[in-house]
């Protein structure tokens, strides 16, 4: 059965399908091979049916309710009321007391829940192998990983057990999977989606994220869910122009890093893959402006190398002292690992921030947009097995700096590998060019036909 949201919405309205058969059609999947790994923990059948046979009775309000009938999952290190969060640490685990605003916002315009995606553990990782509740398998090649942190929220999209699935990013982990997974990671600037009830890996920029099969879809979720929440110090206090809906006008004037800057460690067919990227572009008349990547990659070292990993020891550094054989040793040590930093250091990072950040003013008025790699190159699990540190940076090459620069950004399929993996790009702007954006990627993916 099709659940993306475009074809739900006219089977709903046109062809007389009902939430309630969708759901029953999702709960019945969720034991099949493909969604091994996926869940950490499902929704009480009998009460997803029931909220799904109330939507039943409601398609009268279906155009006031504009998630009617959509089935999403979360990944779990959001909170819904009276369901277990984990962040995938078994004893790190707490019953909800409240739902996230943006999960509530998505079940009031008539969103069904489903379950809680597994991820890499308390969102340390660009792998998705990192979770004692196993590992959700590459929905194309089980060989290789699904890519982390929201790695389950990916495949439980890809394999069409979601409609639309909620992750969560801070240097990649909203698009890092949907390249793995051949599906839409739309990544909004920090700020437009609400922080509060999730745990935090890095709050001063985190923000959760959508998958989806489309660009359209994820906007389209988007455009519902953004708003600023009085209760959350980090939204924005003027949130005017955000998500105005205002295009670019073509030809688009593109920004991509000069031959020098590119990495794809060793990998000439994703090097190739890219190229055919940029000429597809390029017949769609848009202009390609090779730039001096350095000053978006500087920012990279300070998300896994500098100090603002400390921000997961303000998060849950205090339950790994109390709890000394929980957790992965690795995210551990990553976690604890980041107090060698100082005070100092946090700042020279803050100031680094802003100087980009500065510096990059006149970039944004010439460039439309920044199209990237998603990743440099695709990652078998033996190879990350063998070395858990290095390839999961090299994932992270291209969108660490996203955040911390608060760029928004969409992902989205771009070729298959001969190992059938897919193989993505990003496109990444300021805040206010989430329609631009989702324009560029709907014309990126029509050209491939």
């Amino acid at each position: 059965m099709n659940i993306s949201p475009c074809f739900l919405r006219t089977a709903y309205r046109d062809a007389g399908l009902k939430p309630s058969e969708v759901m029953a059609h999702v709960l019945s999947r969720l034991s099949d091979a493909d969604q091994s790994g996926v869940w950490i923990s499902t929704v009480d059948p009998d009460s997803a049916m029931a909220a799904a046979r109330a939507l039943d009775r409601r398609i009268a309000d279906i155009e006031a309710l504009p998630l009617y009938g959509l089935v999403f999952s979360v990944k779990d290190c959001i909170d819904v009321a009276d369901e277990p969060t984990t962040s995938a640490c078994p004893e790190f685990r707490y019953i909800a007391k409240a739902t996230s605003p943006v999960v509530a916002d998505a079940i009031a315009a008539g969103a069904l829940y489903v379950g809680k995606t597994n991820m890499d553990q308390f969102a340390t990782g660009l792998v998705g192998v990192r979770s004692p509740y196993g590992i959700a398998r590459n929905p194309h090649n089980p060989d290789y990983i699904p890519g982390g942190s929201s790695s389950g929220a990916a495949v439980s999209v890809a394999t069409g057990t979601s409609s639309f699935g909620f992750g969560t990013d801070t240097g990649g982990s909203g698009r890092v999977p949907a390249s793995y997974c051949g599906v839409t990671g739309f990544k909004p600037a920090p700020g437009a989606f609400s922080q509060r009830g999730m745990v935090y890996a890095c709050r001063s920029f985190d923000t959760i994220s959508l998958y989806t099969a489309t660009p359209r879809d994820a906007y389209d979720i988007y455009r519902v869910l953004a708003r600023p929440d009085p209760l959350d110090f980090f939204s924005p206090v003027d949130f005017a122009g955000w998500h105005d809906g205002a295009s670019a006008a073509q030809p688009w004037c593109l920004a991509t890093p000069q031959a020098e800057h590119l990495k794809f460690f060793g990998n000439s067919e994703t090097e190739a893959l890219f190229a055919n990227a940029l000429q597809r572009f390029s017949a769609l008349g848009a202009t390609l402006a090779p730039i001096d990547f350095t000053p978006f990659t500087s920012i990279n070292d300070l998300m896994f190398f500098g100090p603002f990993l400390a921000e997961r020891d303000v998060s849950v550094g205090a339950f790994l002292d109390a709890h000394p054989d929980a957790g992965i040793k690795l995210v551990r040590d990553l976690i604890i690992g980041s107090r060698r930093h100082s005070a100092a250091d946090a700042y020279r990072a803050l100031y680094q921030v802003k100087q980009v950040q500065r510096s990059l003013q006149a970039f944004w008025q010439s460039h439309d947009a920044l199209v990237v790699p998603t990743v440099g190159t695709v990652l078998t699990v033996e190879e990350v097995a063998r070395d858990p540190l290095g390839p999961n940076f090299n994932n992270g090459y291209y969108t660490n700096f996203a955040n911390p620069l608060g760029l928004a950004a969409i992902a989205v399929p771009n070729a298959v590998t001969r190992a059938g993996v897919p193989y993505g790009i990003t496109v990444l702007a300021p805040p206010g060019r989430e329609a631009a954006l989702t324009g560029l990627a709907e014309a990126f993916l029509r050209s491939a036909g």
